[in-house]
Parts: structure tokens; sequence; C-alpha cells
């Protein structure tokens, strides 16, 4: 970096040696130097200081906060010159005054701390306020508000260099806490952002070093110029952390060398689009009016800007460096420039004029005709005479006077003469405000009226004011005062107080003061202290005091504030403050004091409050005074106490004392309640307390009860009485002990038996003692308890009930149908149930009864002697199986089988057709009567003579019978006796078991059913729940074979020729009907079927012809037989085994003519059992021998091959094909073909390969769509080119990319864009651009997304 010109020689002129400064205020130190650009520098102590300085002309001042009392040297450095300076104060307060809000920072100087230090200047003082009426308050405020810290590393310096010159400064930013680039600015002066004016004498570089994590910031100046010269700054900004330096550029002029006015330079500047682009600094241009001219041509761009077109601005502006030609263009429209001589005007006016405030100027322009009219204009609006303005004529010249210029004559003014105008600009400089008398320092006390008094040199001078360096505004309710008399300012404070104690100043444009205003208190006096005070509980509390001075005070009653309210209420009124609390409470007692606002002094007070105790039992809300308590809980009973001071407290029970503090039953004493405690209350410690509580005052009894209630025992374990499918039935008994409380209900709980986990079955309480669960799951084994419930709780769960298991029957087995009837056999079948539930299928019962045997209610004829005689004659010969010996072996289906034989004869023999009930219950009655003779015999006998009664000689000789088989049941014991005459039971169904044991099968054959006979089947399920409901046939069932005439089911498929290659598999399944079960026989061509090539397998409803692996030989004609007894039914089936034919003989070449062969040939020998269908013909070219086919399924035996090349040889060969294929081989032409070649020889033609690349042309656009929020639209376009173009798809000209609402895909050259769900926002103009190395191409559409209705 470059270092300010070093010059020898003292450069300072009035130097101050000493300050005196009390402690804690501001103070000035200035020197001055011999000319200007100067660069000094300050140090304190040797060191150099970062203070706030300020610069005006030669004029040098450093603005110094004290903060302590001890002394302090400062010294200015310029160059090899030196001034020191002493300053002593004294700290009077402990605040700390903050300096002004600061100065201009183009007239200020402020130099930076040394490269190794950690924070700059610019972060020390604060942005300005405002300064000489241009400041910037706004970005002052934004600027204060920032978090300020340090971000430099190395500062930029102040520099020196001589013009055409180049110099550069540096400024670096460490960059190891920041995650991303800081923002650099560099600024000339305020406000001018060097960043838009890079160019030809200005570049910015900015680069980073990774490894020690440096960002370097560079501005390079080249050539420079004296107008360069000024204040810089370099501001760096991250996030929340702002950082500047400010930094000096002296321009030094060559000696002897002088400098033309320039315009172009004034213009190079680039701010397009900002609000100073173009500004011309009209006060440089008019200081160098004077200056002579460069020798050699000088070039006048404003000439060249004012005769060329405008087309041509930007390359003149090229030319001769001109980057602001925005801004130059801006003037140049002003000046309305001359396109030819003007004939109004001899001399127009010039282009600005500059004055200073109050000042006098002089416009003037020579007509060159006299007598034309003339007016002047200011910013457009007409100039009328008046003291302000004047108008004077001189011949030719015409003059505008203006007279005590002020800001608002700051414009531009035209004059016009007939059609023409001319223009200037005036600009208006407004001189510094000094200020000519100080403020002064101001001591009094708080309640005085404070005036502080300054003046300056201009009357109309804007003047602010600070508090501290915070401005203070002249607002209606504020309570400063600003006052303005001429010349004079005052600032006025009615009643000052404490606060407004601190450092008052004032600022102009040209100058400040500053002031310190110390407000203190009068001392204070107490005329009547409080007084101690003894109340009792109710009373008033009354406290008062009286002080010296007029001032607001605060009351504390034990170190705590105490507001006013109802109750308190607090009174101040001059030099007394009362305090007043009505009905004082026992709250109220303590240590009263009243301390004065503004005085660390307080005036104490103690009041102290009685009061009796009092048992306030009532505020409880305990009925009869008694106290509920659950047993197994703890009972903290609180009684509330009052009394001042606090009573002491006593418990009892009985006669017994409770003074025991760590036993179950404790009593405890607070100042407010009494508290007794039971721990794990039990029903023993109900009972009668008494509480007592005494102090000073008096004493009070209470008497309270206590009872101890607990939840109730738990119930007996339920018994479960029925059981369901889902479903049980179940109760159980009350408890024993119900806790104290009635019982309230029950809540019961069921468990599977295998878990662990109990689920409620009520929610709400069961009144009853017994209860229905449902929904419980078939076949699962459960348990269920019982809770009891009364108003303190749940009971324990009762022992859970024994294990139950919900089971259901089946339902009844379905479509019981008969299968088969025998002479002595009955065969049903039945499919399984509808429903069979959790206890599964254990297996079936089938059931049968002879007609008859049922519920029938027919009346029939009465036996006959001859039905009644054989009846008798049967049984008899039965008789050890029906009520004999044998009776207990004979089971019931054997004797179900003997009472249905002894039916058939009685049937066969009457005709009546009677059903073994009827034949059981007559065999009964015969019985019986035949007993009441026998006992009638008896009583009447007597047996002395042992003389048989005539009753025996009446009984017939059935009867007699009769008799001899009940003498056999007599002798032999009849255990079924009772089984048999339960038979005598009108209508009751004798069911006979088919099966002993339990089948799971679906089919069964009941066997040793008698011929003829009929009877009933019926069949149940059962499972573990048990049977369930029968499954009756309709119909009874005779008995007696049926013959079935056979009868073939040819399939459809085997009523045609059944075809299939050799190897495959034969398998015919032929069903027939028939019964008896029918015989099954097969022939061949009228031969029987070979039984080693062919298998043969039949049943009782069809038969299978089956070959594993065809042959030829296996093809013919097949006949099958089905035969029962003398009926037999037939069936043809023709087989067919077909196989890939031979190939075809003599393939012969007929002619050969041209590019021709004819041929021809034989079909195969051997078609393969097939007829044929087709030949193949392929060729091969003799060199190559590669076979190509020509010609497919052609039916003739000849054909002719045509477009075969000239000179080449052929050899041809024929595939012959059938419905199996081709032929294995094929039949080859002896003889090639050769193809000669004729007439004139035969030049192959050149063909250029074909150019496909295509430039992407849509040959389907985009059509207009309006699609409906929320539901897929689809955009669908079609493009075609050569290499494949690549899609892009675009909304607004916008290329849609990684947008999940977006699908885009392409097929076929078709290309689809699909809009997920779209709203209104994803309406507007979508387009599809394609684009390949030949080109591209794009169509667009527009999309409208509308909300439902």
């Amino acid at each position: 970096m470059p270092e300010p010109t070093q010059k020898t020689g003292s450069t300072f002129t009035n130097q101050q040696k000493t300050v005196h400064v009390a402690g804690g205020s501001r103070t000035e130190i200035t020197t001055q130097t011999v000319k200007t650009g100067v660069q000094v520098k300050w140090q304190q102590d040797g060191k150099t200081e970062k203070t706030v300085n300020q610069t005006e002309h030669t004029k040098r001042t450093v603005i110094v906060d004290n903060k302590v009392t001890h002394q302090e040297e400062f010294s200015v450095v310029s160059g090899d010159s030196k001034v020191g300076h002493k300053e002593e104060g004294k700290l009077k307060e402990s605040n700390v005054i903050p300096p002004p809000p600061g100065e201009d920072l183009e007239d200020s100087d402020v130099t930076s701390s040394s490269e190794d230090e950690d924070e700059s200047s610019s972060t020390s003082t604060p942005p300005p306020a405002w300064s000489h009426g241009e400041g910037q308050p706004d970005d002052a405020e934004k600027r204060d508000n920032s978090q300020l810290s340090t971000l430099f590393i190395e500062k930029p310096n102040s520099g020196t260099v001589g013009v055409g010159g180049d110099i550069k400064f540096i400024a670096k930013v460490e960059a190891k806490d920041l995650l991303r680039r800081p923002v650099v600015k560099w600024l000339k002066g305020k406000w001018m952002d060097l960043a838009s004016k890079a160019g030809k004498h200005l570049q910015l570089k900015d680069t980073f070093d990774r490894i020690n994590k440096i960002y370097t910031f560079e501005m390079q100046i080249i050539k420079a110029k004296e107008n360069y010269a000024g204040n810089y700054r370099c501001e760096v900004t991250y996030k929340d952390k702002f950082d500047s330096c400010s930094f000096d550029l002296e321009v030094i002029a060559a000696p002897d060398a002088s400098q033309a006015l320039d315009i172009r330079s004034a213009f190079k500047r680039s701010g397009e689009g900002q609000e100073d682009a173009g500004e011309l600094d009209f006060s440089g241009l008019l200081k160098r009016r004077e200056v002579k001219p460069e020798e050699g041509p000088e070039i006048d761009v404003w000439e060249i800007l004012k005769n060329a077109s405008p087309n041509e601005y930007e390359k003149i502006a090229f030319q001769y460096g001109i980057t602001d030609l925005r801004g130059m263009l801006k003037r140049l429209k002003r000046m309305r420039r001359e396109e030819k001589k003007s004939a109004a005007f001899a001399k127009i006016l010039d282009p600005a004029y500059q004055i200073d405030k109050g000042g006098r100027v002089r416009f003037v322009v020579e007509l060159a005709d006299p007598t034309v009219e003339l007016k002047w204009y200011k910013n457009g609006q007409e100039i009328r005479p008046s003291t302000k303005y004047i108008f004077e004529h001189k011949g030719t010249q015409r003059i505008l006077f203006i007279n005590n210029c002020t800001l608002a004559d700051d414009a531009a003014y035209q004059v016009c003469a007939g059609d023409e105008k001319c223009s200037t600009e005036l600009f208006v400089r407004e001189p510094p405000v000094l200020v000519t008398k100080e403020l002064e320092n101001i001591s009094t006390y708080c309640g005085e009226r404070v005036e502080m008094e300054c003046e300056v040199s201009d009357a109309e001078a804007n003047v602010k004011w600070f508090k501290n360096g915070v401005e203070i505004t002249n607002e209606p309710r504020s309570r400063y005062r600003l006052k303005v008399d001429g010349k004079k300012h005052i600032l006025i404070i009615d009643e000052a107080d404490r606060g407004d104690s601190a450092t008052y100043s004032v600022m102009t444009t040209g100058g400040q003061s500053a002031a310190q205003l110390q407000v203190d208190l009068r001392p204070l006096k107490i005329l009547q202290p409080l007084t101690d005070m003894t109340v009792n509980l109710g009373k008033e509390i009354h406290l008062k005091c009286e002080i010296s001075e007029y001032v607001p005070g605060r009351w504390y009653r034990n170190g705590q504030l105490i507001h006013g309210s109802d109750r308190v209420k607090l009174f101040h009124k001059g030099r007394n403050h009362r305090l007043v609390i009505d009905s004082c409470l026992v709250e109220d007692e303590g240590d009263y004091a009243f301390v004065p606002d503004l005085y660390l002094i307080n005036i104490p007070a103690n009041v102290h409050v009685i009061d009796p105790p009092k048992i306030h039992f009532d505020s409880l809300n305990y009925p009869d005074n008694t106290v509920v308590v659950v047993a197994g809980t703890k009972l903290r009973l609180e009684i509330p106490v009052t009394g001042e001071p606090a009573p002491k407290i006593i418990w009892s029970r009985g006669d017994k004392w409770i003074t025991d503090l760590s036993g179950r039953i404790r009593a405890e004493s607070y100042p407010d309640h009494g508290l007794l405690v039971i721990d794990n209350a039990e029903k023993d410690d109900s009972g009668t307390y008494r509480i007592m509580v005494k102090n000073e005052a008096g004493e009070a009894v209470a008497h309270i009860k206590i009872k101890v209630v607990d939840i109730p025992d738990a119930p007996l374990a339920p018994d479960v009485t029925e059981v369901g499918e889902d479903w049980c039935t179940m109760k159980w008994e009350p408890p024993l002990y119900d806790g104290g409380c009635p019982i309230m209900g029950y809540f019961i709980e069921r468990k599977k038996k295998q878990s662990s986990r109990w689920m409620r079955l009520n929610f709400e309480l069961c009144k009853e003692t017994n209860f229905e669960p449902k929904k419980m799951i078939e076949g699962v084994a459960y348990e269920v308890r019982v809770f009891a419930v009364n108003s303190i709780g749940i009971s324990k769960p009762s022992m859970p009930s024994k294990p139950f298991v919900p089971l259901a029957v089946t339902s009844a087995p379905t479509m019981l149908t008969l299968d088969g009837v025998t002479d002595n056999t009955v065969t049903m079948k039945w499919r399984p149930p509808d429903h069979i539930g959790a206890a599964g299928l254990d297996g079936y019962v089938i059931e049968y009864c002879f007609e008859g045997g049922g519920d029938e209610k027919q009346e029939k004829p009465e036996f006959t002697d001859q039905e009644l005689d054989l009846l008798v004659d049967c049984v008899s010969k039965n008789g050890p199986h029906i009520c004999g010996a044998l009776s207990a072996k004979t089971t019931k289906a054997e004797k179900s089988k003997i009472w249905a034989d002894i039916q058939a004869k009685v049937n066969a023999k009457g005709g009546n057709n009677r059903s073994i009930a009827d034949l059981k219950k007559r065999w009964n009655t015969l019985k019986k009567q035949t007993k009441n003779k026998l006992l009638q015999t008896k009583k009447e006998s007597n047996v002395e003579n042992a003389v048989v009664p005539e009753a025996a000689k009446d009984l017939s000789s059935l009867e007699k019978r009769v008799e001899a088989m009940l003498k056999l049941e007599e002798l032999e014991g009849t255990p079924d006796i009772e089984e048999d005459l339960q038979d005598d039971i009108p209508g009751a169904e004798q069911w006979i078991v088919a099966n002993p044991e339990l089948t799971d099968k679906t089919r069964l054959t009941i066997t040793g059913l008698p011929t003829g006979s009929k009877i009933f089947v019926r069949v149940k399920a059962i499972n573990a729940a048990g049977h369930s409901e029968p499954r009756i046939h309709p119909n009874p069932i005779l008995v007696k074979e049926v013959i079935v005439p056979p009868k073939i089911r040819l399939p459809r498929h085997l009523k045609q020729t059944y075809i299939r290659k050799v190897g495959e598999a034969v398998n015919l399944v032929i069903p027939f009907q028939g019964k008896p079960r029918p015989k099954v026989s097969w022939k061949k061509n009228g031969s029987h079927v070979d039984k080693t090539q062919i298998s043969i397998r039949n049943s009782e409803c069809d038969t299978i012809l089956f070959i594993r692996k065809a042959e030829r030989s296996h093809s013919g004609k097949y006949d099958l037989k089905v035969k029962v007894e003398n009926l037999q039914d037939k069936a043809s089936i023709y087989i067919q085994i077909v196989d890939r034919p031979g190939p075809p003989e003599s393939v012969v070449i007929e002619d050969v003519w041209g590019g021709n062969v004819a041929l021809e040939w034989k079909p195969p020998t051997d078609n393969g059992n097939a007829a044929i269908t087709g030949y193949t013909i392929q060729k091969a070219d003799k060199k190559t021998m590669e076979w190509f086919t020509v010609l497919e399924h052609y039916h003739r035996t000849s054909a002719t091959i045509s477009e075969l090349v000239i000179g080449n040889e052929y050899y041809f060969r024929v595939f012959s094909e059938n419905m199996c294929g081709l032929s294995e081989t094929a039949t080859k032409t002896p003889n090639s073909a050769l193809i000669e070649k004729e007439g004139k020889p035969y030049k192959r033609p050149e063909y250029t390969d074909f150019d496909f690349t295509e430039a992407p042309q849509f040959t389907h656009p985009l059509i207009n769509t309006v699609a409906i929020a929320g539901y897929n639209a689809t955009l669908n376009c079609s493009v075609r080119g050569n290499p494949k173009p690549k899609i892009t798809w675009m909304k607004n000209k916008v290329v849609i990319m990684n947008d999940p609402r977006y699908r885009m895909f392409s097929n076929q050259s078709v290309c689809t864009l699909e809009i997920r769900k779209p709203s209104p926002y994803d309406g507007g103009t979508y387009t599809c651009k394609a684009v390949n190395d030949l080109g591209e191409a794009e169509v667009d559409c527009k999309l409208e997304v509308k909300v439902a209705q």
C-alpha cells in the first residue's frame, strides 16, 4: 500500500498545549496545519488512538470522552512533525456521556488503527445523523441498529499518488467463521458506490486464499486525476455483522502542469438508474474555468454530440471514454442542443451558475432582434417581476437579477425568445453555520426551571439539540421546550429532576457546543415520625408522618411495596403522608416503613395485631361433623384455626391424648390449622376425635367423627349353568361383607383358559346375580369371574369358574339321495353339513326303519286268525332271540331284522301291509290278555289240592302258545322286557343304526335288508357337542334291485376322427350308465385290442383307453360295447396318428430362360398318414450354397422361380408339408441352373445412401386446453427428427426441471406432459421444444385451470 507523502519541516502553525477538563465530560483538542490535504494522526500516550476527528480547511480537531481522573497526553503527528497536548480530568459522575452523533464523513478524517488491532475506527464511531444539512438520518439509524462487529484483519490505509499514477488499496477479511462470501462495498464520500464506476480508471478485484481462509479485496485506481482525491470508505457486511473503514486519497498535481476543463472527465461515471447518474460537479468546473487550456487541438465532445445522430451516441462515448453516457445525455437534453446557429440569440446563457446563499446572481443574454418578446422561466414556471426578481434592458442585453438567493432558488432556468430557448442551472451553496456563544455548565436543584442558551451565526440556521447524544425534539407533550430568539437558541426544562442530569449539546452545520447539567436533591428533614401500634383484629390501622419536602413516597410492609386498594388507602397532601387500613387482618401485622422518593431515608413503625382462637370446622362442609375415609388410604384432616398470637393445638381420642409424632396416628400443629394424620386407615380407627386450641386470649373445642369404609369382599366363584354356540349362562352369590356400603352392582370378566388377559364384558353395572356372556369363540375354553362394586370401589375378583367350552352341533347333512339298490342292500350318499362349527365333524350315523315303524296313523283292518296264528308261530320260532336267553346278546338291529322278516311273512299271508309297529303292538296285546287271565286264575285257585282252575282251561290255543313264551321269559329272564314294552307306545319309531361305528365318508351301503321291504333312511352329523338334526330321505325305498339299460355317453370330440401326432399320449375317457354293473369290451378294426400296447381300465360308470406313445400303427377304428344281461350299447371311435411327410420325388429343372427357372417334382410316397398341404421351395447360389426360401405353402407340383441374378448358377430343393409340418429332408435338383448373360453386358447401377437426417418438426401441435382443478391434465404433441431430438418442456418460457408435480415422457415420438392435480396457479403458456444437431422447433399452447363449481 502506498504511504502518505513525507515532508520536512513543521507542518503545524497553531498548537494547543494543555487542556483542563472535568472528569466524565467531553473535550476538544484543536491544532492547525500549514496547508490543506496534510495527513495527521492523533496518538494517546504514544499509541495511535481511535478517536473522532474533524477537519475544516487547515484546522484539525479531536473529540475526547474522559472516563478517568488521571492525566492523559495526546499528540498529533504529520510526517516528521509532532505536537503534544496534555489533558487533566476529574470524575464527577459515574455516567459516561456518549459522543455526538458524528460528523460528515466527507469532511472528517477518521484514522484507522494499526493492522494488528482487532477493532476498526468506523465501528467505534457511529455514522452521522446529520451534518451541514446533507446527512441521511435514515441510513444512520439503520447503521446504529445493526450489530457492530470486527470483520477486517487488514484495512486499507490512506495514500498519496501523483496525477496520472496508479494506486491500489487492499482490505482482508478472515473467513474461518463465515459460511459464505461477505459483501464488500467501496464508497467515495458518503454515498457514491464505486462498484458502478468500475471501468478504465477504476478496477475492483477479490480473491480467496483457501489455505489461510482469507478473503482479499482490492481497489486499484489507474491514471489518477486531481478530482479523484477525497475520503473513501470500505464496508463489509456478513448477515447481522458490519464493519467499515475510512481512508483518504491525495492526488498531487505535477509541477507547472495546467489542467484544462475536460467535460468528459466530469461525466465518466456509470451510475445508470441511480438518482445521481450524470450529475456534474459544476463547483469544480467553475473553479477551473480560468485555467489555461492544454496545448494542442481541443476536442469539444459537446459539439460532437450535438451534431451527431442519436444512433452514434454510444460509439462516441466509447471512443472518448465517457462511461456515464446516460447522465450526459440528460444534461444534453436540458441544454437543448442547437442544430444550427440561433436566429434569436446573439449570446446565450452560460451552462451553469453558482452563488452563495444570500447572494445576488445575474443572468445575461443578448438578442439578435431587440423587439422579440422575452420570457424567463424557473423549473418551467414563468418568472414575474418582484423585489426578488429584477429585469433590466441594456441595448440588446436582457438581464435577470435574483436577490437574496436561498436554497429554493437552486433550479433550472430558461429564457424564451419567440420559438427559441436557452437554459442554464443555478447552484446555491449554503455557508456553514457557526456557534458564536457556547453553552455553559449549570448546577441546580430538583423542581427548578433550567434554561440553556447559545448563539449561532445565522438567525435562520437549523439547530439540533442533543441529550447524551440523543436528539431532543420539540414535541407538544415533551418536557423539553426549544425556543428560538433570532440567533439565540434556548432549551427550557420546567421542574427539572435528577433524570435531567446529563451532557447537553447543540449542533449546527458548522460547529457544535456541549455543557453539563447537574440536578441535585434538597436536604430532607423528618418533622413527624411514625409511631408503633397494637391493634385488635378487624380494627383500623392509621399511620402518619410529616417531612420537610413536597415529594411523594412509597409505603413498605416487611420490605414489600404496599399498593393502594379499597381496604388499604394511601394519602399524600403536601408534606403529610398517611396509611389507613380498614378492618385489619393478621397479614397486616409487621414492620412498616415510609420511603420518600429520590431520598435514601426510611421512616419505620411496628404494627402488632392480636385475635382470640377459633376453630372453623363449618368451612369444611362435613355433614354431621363426620369424615368418611376409605380403608387403606391416608387421611390428612386439616382443621382451620385462627388466633393471634398463633394458638396451641391439642388432639385426643376419648381420654387419650394424641402426642406421638411418628406413629400411624399422629397430630401436627401449624399457625393457621391443626392436622390429624392417619396412615393406612383401618376399620378400628372409626370413632370420635376431639381438637382443642388455646392461646393467651382464650381457647376453643370441637368434636369430629371419623368413619372408615372399604371395598366389598370378593363374591364366590360363579357357576356356568348352560353353554351354547357362542354364549353361556352364569350365576353367583353376593359377597359376605359389603364394605360398609350397599352393593351397587357387579362387573363380569372372562378370559381364554390359555390366556392371562381378562376382558370386561359389561361397562354398566349388572344389578342381578346372573349374566349371559356372548360373542365367545366356539371351541375355545373360557373362564369367568365377578367383581362386586360399592360406592368405595371395586372388590377383588372372585375365583374363576370351572373352564367351559362353547360348542354347537353342526347343521343337518345335505342332499341325502339314493345311490344304488340291490335285493338286500341300499346305498345312500349325501353331502357334508353347510355349517360345521368349531367343534368340527367327527363322523356320520346312518339310521333306517322299515315302513310302518314311523308316525303313520292310518286305520287298518283287524288281524285275521291266520295273521295272528302266523305272528305267534314266527315269534315262538325266534323266541330265544326276542325274549329268551339269547335276547341279551341280540342287538337291536338284529331284533329289527327279525321283526322285518315276520312283517314280510305276515304281509305276504294277509296282504294288509302291516307295519312292524302294528305287529309288536298286537303281540304285546296278546301277552297282556294272557297275563291278565293267568293272574285272575291264580287269585281264584286254591292251592291245597293243586286243582287247576277253570280259567286256565278257558285259554285258547293261541293264548296257550303265548303262555309258553311268557314261561320262557320267566325261566330264562329277559333283561330287555322293559325295552320291548316301550314298543307298545303308539307312534314310537324303530330307527336302526346301520353303522355301529362313525363313518367319515359321505356314502354308505346298508346291508342285510329283506328283499321287497320298504325302508326310511336318515343321516346325522356327530361332533363333540352331540348329534345334529337328522336329514331324512323323503320317500320310502324299496329293497329290490332295478335293471338300468346300458347307455354309452360318447363325448362330442370323439364323434369325429381323433387325430394325434406320433409320440403323443392318447387318453380317452368314455362315460356310460347301466345296472347292474355293465360288462365292457373293446375291438380294433374288428379284432380284440392288444392290451400289451393299449391299456384299458373300466369302472362302474366309465372306461378309459390309454396309449402312452402313439404310433402310426395305432390308427384305426375302435369299437366299444357295453352289456347288461341281454341289453347292450355300442359306439365306434376313429383314431388317426399322423407324422411328418417324406420328401418329394425327383425334382427336375425343366427350363431356364432369362432370369427364370421352371421346376417340376412328384408328390412324396409317404404323406405321413395325412394329406399334403403344400410345398416349400428354396434356392442356393453355387458359390455360397446358402439356402434361401423363395416359395412357401405352394400347392402345385411345378413352379417358376423368377428374379434370379444373371451370371449366377443356382441349385434348388423342395420340402413337402402336411398338418405336422415340413418333411425332415428335402429333394435337391441333381443339376444346377446357370443364368446366362444375353445381349449388352449388365452394368450394376450405383446408388447413393439416402440421407435420413432431418431437423425437428412437429407433426401434431399442442392444443389449448381447459382443465379442472384437482384432476390430472395432459398436454400431447408429436415430433419427428433424426437424430432423435431432445425434448424440453417450459412454462411461461421457464424450463420445467425436477418438479414432482410434472411428469414428462415420450413414446413413439409422442411427447406428453402430465400435470398432477393442477391448481389455478398452474395455468399459463406451456411450450414443448425439440432440439437436435440440425436445428430446433417449438410449439406452445395455453392451459386454463378452472375450479369445479
